[in-house]
């Protein structure tokens, strides 16, 4: 039913999707380097964690993984997902970001084909889908897709935690004006579902809900992409659930 609401709304609402499409700002990438190393602050060093080892968390994905939207890569969901991580478990998380402006999770699934991978990597956090929506993938070819992607990322990370960020609300986006918020919405809410139900048997990835903490004020001036507030909330989400794979005796077992 949800799948012949969509695509006969997008019928009608076809020359306002164009002329959002058109009127909608284009921001860059921030500024600064795509990789670093996030400390544990005082209070928390060794507190949890005994290893001294940096953990490795490698981002992929869209826009979101670039940091479209914040000022500096610091201020961007990897960087700072990386930092509530090392904060929660006492331990250093070395991060890099591969994202890509528009890239829909195809594209992602053949970067990471392509990329130069640690030789140890311990997480992967991925965003992908609204490119997909935006592109017109079937549910189908969208279901596809995410296990493909999940597969490639496997293989070259085969003891890695894999933890894709929720498709965000795009009900609520500025940038998109009614009734096409509305459509869109639906088929992000759509979209979001399949991508839980679609990584549920795999081992060691899982999804992290974004919507509890997607708010306009948090959103960027371009009104689609997180600004600094956005991100600061969606890292809080990503570095609390990753942090008891990290803080269990055996957490390479869990």
């Amino acid at each position: 039913m949800r799948d012949w609401i969509f695509w006969l709304g997008l019928g009608v609402l076809l020359p306002q999707a164009l002329w959002t499409r058109r009127t909608t700002p284009r921001f860059k990438s921030p500024r600064g380097d795509t990789q670093a190393l996030a400390e544990p602050d005082s209070a928390s060093l060794n507190t949890v964690s005994t290893d001294d080892t940096p953990l490795v968390l490698v981002g992929l994905g869209d826009s979101i993984i670039a940091g479209v939207g914040a000022d500096l890569q610091t201020q961007a969901l990897v960087a700072q997902s990386a930092d509530v991580l090392a904060k929660a478990i006492g331990r250093s998380v070395a991060w890099q970001a591969h994202g890509k402006i528009g890239a829909d999770a195809r594209g992602i699934a053949a970067r990471a084909a392509q990329l130069a991978w640690p030789e140890k990597v311990d997480v992967v956090l991925i965003s992908t889908g609204v490119n997909d929506l935006l592109g017109l993938a079937t549910v189908r070819d969208w279901q596809h897709r995410i296990e493909a992607l999940v597969a490639v990322v496997q293989q070259h990370a085969p003891d890695a935690w894999i933890v894709f960020a929720g498709l965000p609300p795009l009900q609520i986006f500025p940038a998109l004006p009614w009734p096409l918020n509305q459509l869109f919405g639906l088929r992000a809410d759509h979209f979001d579902e399949i991508l839980h139900k679609t990584v549920a048997p795999f081992e060691r990835v899982f999804t992290v809900p974004i919507r509890p903490e997607v708010a306009p004020e948090g959103m960027a001036a371009d009104g689609f992409h997180p600004g600094i507030l956005g991100y600061q909330a969606l890292s809080r989400l990503v570095g609390e659930a990753l942090s008891p794979k990290f803080t269990t005796p055996n957490y390479h077992d869990t």
